[in-house]
């Protein structure tokens, strides 16, 4: 207990000691500090550049150990040792050495170290949010240490926090060309240049991250996805996802993402095949209305001449007037309709000709079409063999089927009678089919989260395959 005790009691007095030498440095400062403050007043001291030269020591020392004293002193030790140099500038000699020394992150037996003084005093700027003051910190110990990485990487974060991203971007540049090596920085400039619409600028960053840091490669071709992706660079975007497939086959949500942009091609593809075929449609519309309109037009003309005849009979007769004016005034309606269908199929035509010749774009597009669905299939059949249970790689499975099935039935619905007669309940069939085979995915997702988009789109299916069940059309399940 005796040795426990004088232990303990050793420990209180060295501590007691400790603080009690503390007060006293602390105390001796606050005095050298107010004979530092008083000299530069001074018009003699301050004509000495060894009053300048000592100053900046002593406020880089406060800056370091006693902070407390002045928040701002490692930029007042900046200054002074810049006074040093400039007093003596007509006549260097050794002070202005050793305040070139300082200010070039030199130290010496004293322990002056301003680079360290600036960024310590940069840092406590920005725990406090004063982030204006701390970039400007961070900016002169960068001059200071050219060398150090702190200073640039949380003068980014000071910039950063002020939304001043251009700022940001030029110091996490500076981080790097240092020699930073942290690859979430890599990532955090790609970004700030990813915001500012400097896209290309930010592939060279993730670029130069893969090349730096290889272990990180996966994580910068992710991000390099979505700044490919900014950029409408689809077909490149694609290829980094199959890449990013080769070297993470378990990540299913490559797969998935890789499926959604095939799909969403697919998709595209679809709505340009639609606008042709649309396109061809009004064309036949609008030659219908000519037709009809001059057919009009030829039956006006024919009941205009009847019955100016009768009013040669009868001059008086009212009602022949009456029922002329009539019928002038309807052919008058029809050829305004027949001139508006006339410019009416002048611009579809138009609008087809900017689309090319119909049948051949079709053709294409429908290649592509049929590429990019297979490609989609391919990569969330890819994502369920990684993650069986990913909902949304079910859920878009389930879709694909369904709305491959939605096409058919569109095929089957816009036959007339004799086609449908022909080969109607062959296709109407394998529609069935398709949407058969969309079930089991939405069964599946279904049961996994149970999200208004499945459960909607599931109460539809069951209706469908009602009536094919109703009309009694076998599923035919096809590839």
């Amino acid at each position: 207990m005796k040795k426990l005790f004088l232990l303990s009691a050793f420990g209180f007095f060295s501590i007691s000691a400790s603080a009690q030498i503390d007060k006293l440095l602390m105390e001796q400062k606050k005095k050298d500090k107010e004979k530092s403050d008083k000299a530069i007043t001074d018009p003699k001291a301050s004509a000495k550049s060894s009053t300048w030269l000592d100053r900046g020591k002593l406020y880089d020392e406060i800056a370091r150990l006693y902070t407390e004293m002045d928040s701002s002193a490692a930029m007042v030790a900046y200054d002074s040792f810049k006074k040093a140099i400039e007093v003596d500038a007509a006549k260097p000699g050794k002070v202005t050495k050793d305040a070139q020394k300082y200010l070039s992150n030199g130290t010496d037996d004293t322990g002056t170290n301003l680079g360290t003084a600036l960024v310590k005093q940069g840092a406590e700027k920005f725990q406090i949010k004063k982030y204006a003051d701390a970039i400007k910190f961070f900016n002169v110990a960068q001059e200071v240490n050219p060398k150090d990485t702190l200073a640039p990487l949380y003068g980014a974060y000071s910039a950063m926090q002020t939304q001043k991203n251009d700022i940001a971007a030029i110091m996490m540049e500076s981080y790097i060309a240092k020699g930073g090596k942290d690859a979430g920085n890599f990532a955090l400039l790609a970004q700030l240049y990813r915001i500012e619409k400097q896209n290309d600028k930010a592939l060279k960053t993730l670029d130069k991250g893969m090349e730096v840091l290889p272990a990180s490669k996966a994580s910068f071709k992710a991000e390099r996805v979505n700044v490919l992706l900014d950029m409408q660079r689809l077909d490149e975007a694609k290829v980094a996802l199959k890449e990013l497939i080769d070297l993470e086959p378990k990540n299913a949500q490559y797969a998935l993402n890789l499926g959604i942009l095939n799909d969403n091609e697919a998709a595209q593809h679809t709505a340009e095949i639609r606008k042709l075929k649309d396109a061809s449609k009004k064309t036949g519309s609008s030659e219908r209305k000519i037709k009809e309109a001059e057919e009009s037009d030829k039956i006006f003309a024919d009941e205009i001449k009847r019955i100016a005849g009768l009013i040669v009979k009868q001059p008086k007769n009212a009602d022949l007037k009456r029922q002329k004016a009539e019928v002038e005034a309807k052919q008058k309606e029809n050829k305004t309709a027949l001139e508006e269908a006339k410019a009416e199929l002048v611009k579809v035509k138009e609008e087809i000709a900017k689309l090319g010749d119909p049948t051949a774009k079709i053709a294409e597009l429908t290649a592509k079409q049929n590429t990019a669905r297979d490609a989609a299939k391919d990569a969330y059949t890819k994502a369920l063999a990684a993650e069986p249970n990913n909902y949304d790689a079910l859920f878009n499975m389930g879709v694909f089927y369904f709305n491959e099935a939605v096409e058919m039935k569109a095929v089957v619905d816009a036959m007339d009678m004799k086609d449908y007669n022909a080969k109607g309940k062959e296709i109407e069939s394998k529609v069935c089919g398709k949407f058969k085979q969309s079930q089991p995915y939405f069964t599946k997702a279904r049961a996994i989260k149970e999200e208004e988009q499945v459960v909607e789109t599931m109460k539809q299916l069951d209706i469908i395959l009602k009536q094919f069940e109703e009309k009694k059309i076998p599923c035919e399940e096809t590839k």
